[in-house]
Formats: C-alpha cells, sequence, structure tokens
C-alpha cells in the first residue's frame, strides 16, 4: 500500500516509473547542491535558469511533496511551457537524498523532521538566503505548492512580503480530512476516513505505526490543517490548477476555495479546472501542465509596468 500512496508523486510529470527513476541518472538531470540551515540541519536543492540566464526577472521556488522523493526525478521538464526569463529552485526535505525515490522507507529522521511547522521554517530560510543572494533582487519571487506543497507555499507566501506571486497544483481550500470525505462519497477512494482517524488517534505521535502509507504522526499534523485562512490572507495573484477528475485532491475542493475568494470580494484567484484530467494534470495522453506553466507566464509577464 505504501508503494502504490508514493507512486503519486512520479506520476506527476506524466511518464511512467521507470523513466523517473533513468532520468535521476541522466545528464538532464540537475546536479544536487546542498543548503545548511541556521539549526545545522541540511537539504538537497536544485537550480536552473529557463530562458536567457542573462535577463532573469523572475525567481520560483518549490519545496518537497508527499513522502521521501527527490525532486530531481520531475526536473528541468516539470517546468516545461513557462516562458519567461527565470531562475528556478527546487527543495527537497530534510532526510531526501539526491536520488530518492521514496519506495523503499524514508527513515526516522526524515519522519521525525516531516512536519508542518518544520516545512514551512525550512521553505522559508531557504527562499529568504537566495533572495539575499540575488542582486539586484528580481521583479517576480513565485512560490509553486504542488499537492501537499500547497499549505506550506500558501504559509510562506503569507509571511514574506518579498513573495509577488503564488501558484498551486493539486489543491484547493478543503482540509485534508474534508477532502478525504468528500473522495470517499464519490467512489474514489475505499477507506474510511473517520473509522481510520479512531486508530490514529490512539498513538498519534508514533513514527513506526502507519495508516495508508503515512506514519500517525503525519496523519495527524495534517488531517484537520485548515488551509482557506492562509489563502484568504493574500492580495497577491494566485493561480490554481487542478484536474476535473483529479482523484487525489478532489475539484470540490479547488471550487470551493474560488467561491469563498468570490464571497470575500477578492479577485486576485485565477482557478483552471482541466477538463477530464487527473491530479497530475493528464487527460487522455495529454499534459495540461505546459498550459497551467504557460498560463503563470502570461501572468508574469502581465505584470511589466
Amino acid at each position: 500500500m505504501r508503494v502504490l500512496l508514493l507512486l503519486f508523486f512520479f506520476l506527476l510529470s506524466g511518464c511512467t516509473l521507470i523513466q523517473r527513476s533513468v532520468h535521476m541518472y541522466g545528464s538532464e538531470a540537475p546536479s544536487p547542491l546542498s543548503f545548511h540551515y541556521k539549526d545545522c540541519g541540511s537539504s538537497i536543492y536544485y537550480t536552473f535558469t529557463v530562458g536567457d540566464a542573462s535577463k532573469v526577472d523572475t525567481l520560483l521556488f518549490f519545496y518537497g511533496a508527499t513522502g521521501c522523493p527527490s525532486w530531481k526525478a520531475v526536473m528541468p521538464s516539470y517546468v516545461g511551457g513557462l516562458t519567461v526569463n527565470a531562475r528556478i529552485f527546487v527543495l527537497n526535505k530534510r532526510f531526501v537524498p539526491d536520488r530518492s525515490t521514496g519506495l523503499f522507507g524514508c527513515g526516522q529522521e526524515f519522519h521525525l523532521a516531516n512536519n508542518p511547522e518544520q516545512w514551512s521554517a525550512d521553505y522559508s530560510e531557504f527562499i529568504v538566503a537566495q533572495i539575499g543572494s540575488t542582486a539586484p533582487t528580481p521583479r517576480n519571487i513565485v512560490l509553486v505548492g504542488v499537492s501537499e506543497g500547497a499549505l506550506t507555499a500558501t504559509k510562506v507566501a503569507g509571511s514574506n512580503p518579498a513573495v509577488t506571486h503564488l501558484a498551486i497544483i493539486g489543491s484547493g481550500g478543503y482540509s485534508m480530512r474534508k477532502s478525504l470525505s468528500t473522495l470517499r462519497e464519490k467512489g474514489l477512494i475505499w477507506f474510511d476516513v473517520e473509522s481510520g482517524w479512531k486508530k490514529i488517534a490512539t498513538d498519534s505521535r508514533s513514527i513506526e505505526k502507519s495508516w495508508y502509507g503515512n506514519p500517525y504522526r503525519w496523519w495527524s499534523d495534517v488531517m484537520d490543517i485548515e488551509p482557506l485562512p492562509d489563502f484568504l490572507k493574500l492580495y497577491i495573484p494566485i493561480l490554481v490548477g487542478i484536474g476535473e477528475q483529479d482523484e487525489s485532491v478532489p475539484v470540490d475542493s479547488a471550487r470551493f476555495l474560488e467561491s469563498k475568494f468570490k464571497e470575500a470580494g477578492k479577485n486576485n484567484l485565477t482557478l483552471r479546472v482541466y477538463p477530464a484530467a487527473d491530479h497530475r494534470l493528464n487527460a487522455a495522453g495529454t499534459s495540461y501542465r505546459g498550459e497551467f506553466f504557460a498560463e503563470l507566464s502570461d501572468i508574469l509577464l502581465s505584470s511589466v509596468k
């Protein structure tokens, strides 16, 4: 079951697991760099340029997704469709090796550090450091949150005034509990959330016991996080893309988010629901991810004064 749940990350770019693994050993895969945090911990990260390196006006930041796979497996092709001159920064979570597939266990150290508070602290520190070492500061500072990563990206976007844009893939305004309950109601998942929660509650801080691929501690940390308040605090442009047939996060979650922005009289959110597409924005062999990043590029270019 753990393998099935972790496979979703590798499906994000629309290729096969074998292709993903081969890519990590190929010449196109980005080389690993190491970022050292103030608390003496570290993470591997990757950086590369899209467009003209001499005219970079955008910094775009990614952070780790569910589990412990390395972003190396899907970069740089993941941002195909991006047309602005940009420097891309991709930060793995702590204790995620350069070529980790995430399929063979993540280790105790990883699980102890794998919590929302640590994600936000690490992502924020990394972003501040990279902006500080870039002169002059580019016009656009963009955070990209994919699935679980949307929680962190949205939180950090609200705490750093340098951030100018937020881009979200495969997420919305529901809590994890609400998303899973909705998927259950639609017959898209087979497990019962509330009965599972009763098991988790018996030992909520355990990293040894797991439920559907993740430790009890992870579930107890993320199950009831409400992302909506963090979204509504933002006045920067937000682009949200989700597949109409997403079976990991219901499309209802993104539509709920859009409705709450309208109720609040806010017009800074753009929602794109891709027809017949799944969690990776793929539909019948067609990837809408390129379309998503192309639209993000248009939004960034429209900010030029």
